[in-house]
């Protein structure tokens, strides 16, 4: 093992060198969160899940009627899965039988967009 010994005097230096890599190091992480905000004009209420990257487990995130809005802190590269809930009148979906579902991937784009219509 090597050892640096440093005499007190540097001391400070060296603490603030650390606390400024620190700084530098969670400003570049930082850099990857996004504020995103999903609006619903599907026509139909929706289910919005966050998938785990490493178990694909669904993180139910909210749902979102038709015509409102869902803000989420994110990152990129995290993906959500989108589900067309049926309606509590008729108790299905749009497209009968079978519920829409459709996935987005949070990108470096900060003003990305994603719009599908039924």
């Amino acid at each position: 093992m090597n050892l640096l010994l440093v005499p007190h005097k540097y001391q400070s230096m060296i603490s603030f060198g650390t606390v400024l890599l620190s700084i530098l190091l969670n400003l570049a992480a930082a850099s990857t969160d996004r504020n995103i905000q999903i609006i619903n004009h599907s026509g139909a209420k929706v289910a919005i899940h966050w998938i785990h990257p490493q178990t694909g487990d669904m993180v139910a995130q909210g749902e979102v009627l038709n015509g409102a809005t869902l803000n989420l802190n994110s990152f990129v590269d995290h993906e959500f899965e989108v589900r067309e809930l049926p309606s509590k009148r008729t108790g299905v979906c749009s497209g009968g039988d079978t519920c829409e579902v459709d996935y987005f991937k949070v990108s470096t784009n900060e003003e990305q967009g994603k719009v599908n219509g039924h």
